[in-house]
């Protein structure tokens, strides 16, 4: 059995940053929880710093209720980082940015982590206390390298069944993400949380702004009444903000040569990407799901879903077989 006990653990921002916040309502039903059956699951730990229990470590030291505490190995600070991404990963209730942003995230630790053990044998254990970076590898390794994010692709894109070009524009997601972060920090929450709906190109797009730029899009956005705000209305907003404020950009009157051309295959092509993304929530529903306990009312809404995407489905293929 686990010793509990009260502690001090020390909290790193990155780890933290990477957990799902909790709403309102499920931080209090887990204080009612911990108060009431005490703390079940450890906490898990590297170096002193938590990587899994940050909500149940407030609860516990707010009410002075003991915990146990599971210590685990990394070689660097990376490595922890796509560790924490994978554990997210397989939780629910995730939305599709945050899902995106791990994948990105995972594949971008894991390739830091995987140069730092081709550099000279460090490992984290000999560095300051205060110090969880890892050391980036010497140019030299480049080669290796490539060929050891290509199989890092590979392998995270099966365990969240998606291809690996996906995993790689995840990645290109993540960056750009984190380098709004950089700029305007409460940008990114409602990023991740679906409050702004952003596309992958114009979230790159936004990410190349100044600061200052990126701030006064998020107030543009910001005075919408809707729930979210959608792909086009954000759009919009960047690109009068690339057109009106950056330097970089000279504004002109269009004309008909600067018209975007029509794309037959525009359409066709946006489903074709979107359809995936469908494919692994089934899945992954179908792997978490206790169907047991899954009361009657949403198994029947689902069934009633099911049927109408199925017959959207046969209408779509009907339309493209009846012009081949």
């Amino acid at each position: 059995m686990e010793n509990k006990t009260l502690q001090t653990l020390k909290i790193n921002k990155d780890f933290e940053n990477l957990i799902r916040p909790l709403q309102k309502k499920e931080y209090l039903q887990l204080e009612a929880n911990l108060l009431a059956d005490g703390c079940r699951d450890p906490i898990i730990t590297w170096n002193g710093f938590i990587i899994d229990g940050h909500n149940r470590y407030e609860l516990c030291t707010m009410h002075k209720i003991p915990y146990a505490v599971t210590q685990m190995e990394f070689d660097c600070s990376e490595s922890v980082i796509a560790w924490i991404c994978a554990n997210q990963l397989g939780r629910r209730n995730i939305t599709e940015e945050t899902r995106k942003f791990l994948i990105g995230m995972q594949y971008e630790s894991e390739k830091l982590a995987h140069n730092l053990k081709n550099t000279r044998g460090k490992n984290q254990y000999g560095e300051p206390e205060g110090d969880v970076s890892c050391t980036i590898s010497d140019s030299n390794e480049e080669t290796q390298g490539s060929l050891s994010g290509h199989i890092t692709a590979q392998r995270i894109a099966q365990e969240n069944q998606i291809s690996g070009g996906t995993v790689l524009k995840y990645a290109i997601y993540t960056r750009a993400l984190e380098a709004i972060g950089q700029k305007a920090p409460e940008m990114v929450p409602k990023i991740l949380s679906g409050r702004y709906k952003i596309s992958h190109k114009n979230l790159v797009d936004l990410s190349g702004l100044t600061s200052d730029e990126i701030k006064k899009v998020g107030r543009r956005m910001e005075r919408s009444q809707q729930p979210f705000v959608q792909y086009n209305r954000t759009r919009q907003e960047i690109q009068h903000t690339l057109g009106q404020t950056s330097p970089n950009v000279t504004t002109s009157t269009p004309s008909v040569k600067d018209m975007p051309t029509f794309d037959p295959d525009a359409e066709i092509t946006a489903l074709t990407l979107t359809i995936p993304s469908w494919e692994s929530s089934i899945k992954r529903t179908q792997t978490n799901t206790d169907y047991d306990r899954v009361s009657d009312c949403a198994k029947d809404k689902l069934v009633g879903t099911l049927i109408n995407l199925q017959h959207a489905i046969s209408k779509m293929l009907s339309a493209i077989k009846g012009v081949e």
